[in-house]
């Protein structure tokens, strides 16, 4: 929100950043990560005094374990956490008894990771604070956002934020070129945009609690949802035995006695206090839902209790084109799914690579736009899965007219993150395509993710899946996929137009070379950036599906022979080509984006369709040399 006047007497200027993120928790963290990989400087405050110390969003879907690993910071979250491979439905029927209904996999699309992990949301945002500590950034607590108001004869620093020091009392005025409000369901951020809401629901009330249990329910160490005429139950493990218990709260749940030692009410003092009524029907209620069964909580580390309720806003961008929402500030649904933090960290790193070339000069700001454009929808689709799987979860009678069951198997692509599809836009033109089998595995498809599939290195018969050799770093990358057609007369004109000047590789990556120097190795191991490779902004990948031992690097078309040697795979009998649903002799030529998306399949012969996809968001000139300079 502009505000002319908002004056703030004891107001001082003490910081300028270029983009700052108001929140901590995982969109904030994830956005700070992200930015500082792509050399862009940021600063983060978040209000709370310390991070997040227990419970909160833990489950991580297989889209957002890819992610982290272009990041190399899924090693350390898997090591803190538990996989959940399998899923069973239980159901008490109109005699009375409980039984299982179904068992199935968790994950069934194509994916490294065919399961989901989960851990505290504090150990999540722990590990991102040491990442960024590593790189000599910081997490400025304590401090909340105002206000913001726009400066609109200051072209440099177009928006002052107002910030409340809440350790000293003191605001402070600080100029900035963007801010990312990822400061939760309350945001302040929102509410100083003015950005209106949609909100359902709300009228059912659980419990939430992470305990340690003595148990001999069958399937405690399955994610499990039960429903009965007593109410709703999901039981999801956690690591070393532990179980997370969402529990549907009983109409007269306020009015539970407390459940003593023995299994019989007892009159305590305590009765009144709402954290002790709580623990006691979780207690007393889980045995409930769950006869004949037992479940005895022998210790509770976290335990609250929340309505469900689905909350979307109308826009993620303000009108100044400025401040964007992110996660939780954007949008609100039930845990149930695994779905909240997974869509927040997918906001931040839909986001920050596009706000990464904007700042660096290298694209146009209107690339900004298909933020909202891409995340509003799927923001929207997770609401509607949330409110639909919500509604038939609570639901106490008449089970066999709906099928919980087969909203969660309809929402499969969906929830595990690996089924997102992004609409046509300014970075998804599914207009130019190429012969590509759609009913492969995972056909290429603008707007959707590539799959990692796994390759042989050329020059060293190393084998490596395209997670590892696609690090996190801002840059968009050409797939050439040359099946059998490696050293055909297509292959050898197209590497010669990649080496002409007005190709995307000489356009659009930013150099002081008259010629692009050799780019040199990068995985997601490497910690600093080969000087070689600073000013590329697209990097070239060359699959074909013959035998690299048959095939020396000096009978390849160049730039691949020279330039990029470390960028040349063999694809072992086609087998990714198939999955793709790329021809062995037709081939394709692929844009996929910094994010991993595919924005771009079209034929090996048209080049013409990659520098035409570029030309309507990059900018045809090299970085502002003021910006490199700040951040050396």
């Amino acid at each position: 929100m502009t505000v002319d006047a908002y004056d703030h007497p004891t107001a001082f200027r003490t910081r300028r950043t270029d983009v700052l993120i108001v929140g901590a928790g995982p969109a904030g963290v994830m956005a700070a990560a992200t930015l500082q990989r792509y050399n862009v400087d940021f600063c983060v405050i978040d209000k709370r005094p310390t991070r997040t110390q227990t419970g909160h969003a833990s489950a991580f879907q297989p889209r957002t374990q890819e992610i982290l690993q272009t990041m190399d910071l899924l090693h350390d979250l898997d090591g803190k956490g538990h996989r959940l491979t399998e899923t069973s439905f239980w159901m008490r029927n109109g005699t009375g008894v409980l039984s299982r209904s179904f068992t199935g996999a968790e994950v069934i699309h194509p994916t490294p990771y065919q399961y989901l992990f989960n851990t505290d949301q504090g150990m999540t945002e722990d590990i991102f604070e040491k990442y960024l500590k590593s790189q000599g950034q910081c997490i400025h607590r304590f401090m909340e956002l105002l206000h913001y108001e726009y400066n609109y004869n200051d072209h440099e620093w177009p928006v002052t934020a107002y910030i409340k020091n809440n350790a000293s009392g003191a605001i402070e005025a600080w100029l900035t070129k963007y801010i990312l409000g990822a400061d939760g369901a309350r945001s302040a951020t929102r509410k100083a945009t003015g950005i209106k809401t949609t909100s359902q629901g709300g009228e059912v009330e659980w419990a939430v609690a992470d305990v340690l249990v003595d148990t001999n329910f069958p399937d405690y160490r399955r994610r499990c949802a039960i429903q009965t005429p007593d109410g709703g139950c999901m039981l999801i493990p956690r690591k070393d035995e532990g179980l997370r218990i969402f529990l549907q709260v009983p109409d007269n749940g306020a009015r539970t006695a407390a459940i003593g030692t023995n299994g019989h009410p007892t009159h305590n003092t305590l009765l009144d206090d709402a954290a002790f009524k709580l623990t006691s029907l979780v207690q007393s209620h889980i045995n409930k839902v769950i006869h004949p069964y037992k479940m005895d909580v022998t210790d509770i580390v976290w335990i609250s209790k929340y309505h469900v309720s689905q909350r979307v806003v109308h826009h993620f961008i303000d009108h100044g084109q400025r401040v964007f929402l992110l996660g939780d500030a954007c949008h609100t649904h039930s845990p149930k799914a695994g779905q909240g933090m997974n869509v927040s960290i997918s906001d931040a790193y839909n986001l920050t690579w596009k706000l990464a070339l904007v700042l660096k000069g290298l694209a146009s700001p209107i690339l900004l736009e298909t933020y909202e454009l891409e995340r509003l929808e799927i923001a929207q689709q997770v609401i509607q899965f949330d409110a639909a799987f919500a509604r038939q979860f609570a639901q106490k009678d008449k089970f066999e007219d709906h099928s919980l069951r087969a909203t969660w198997e309809m929402g499969h692509g969906f929830t595990s993150g690996c089924g997102y599809q992004y609409p046509a836009n300014l970075v998804v033109d599914p207009e130019m395509g190429s012969r590509v089998d759609l009913s492969a595995d995972e056909p290429l498809v603008p707007g959707k993710r590539l799959l990692p599939v796994s390759l042989v290195r050329h020059i060293d018969g190393t084998h490596v899946r395209l997670l590892d050799v696609m690090p996190s770093n801002g840059r968009f990358h050409i797939f050439v996929f040359a099946g059998h057609r490696l050293l055909s007369p297509a292959v050898q004109q197209l590497g010669e137009s990649l080496c002409f000047p007005e190709s995307p590789l000489r356009l659009f990556n930013q150099t002081f070379y008259d010629k692009l120097p050799r780019f040199r190795h990068e995985d997601i191991t490497t910690t600093t950036i080969p000087a070689a490779n600073r000013g590329y902004v697209i990097d070239l990948f060359l699959i074909h599906a013959m035998s690299h031992a048959s095939i020396d690097l000096e009978d390849l078309p160049e730039p691949f022979s020279s330039e990029w040697l470390m960028r040349v795979y063999a694809d072992s009998h086609g087998a990714a080509h198939r999955q793709l649903g790329v021809s062995d002799e037709h081939g394709a030529l692929v844009v996929v984006r910094p994010d991993g998306y595919i924005g771009l399949v079209t034929g090996l012969e048209k080049l013409g369709d990659v520098t035409a996809y570029f030309d309507k968001f990059m900018l045809r000139r090299t970085p502002r040399d003021d910006y490199a300079s700040c951040r050396e």
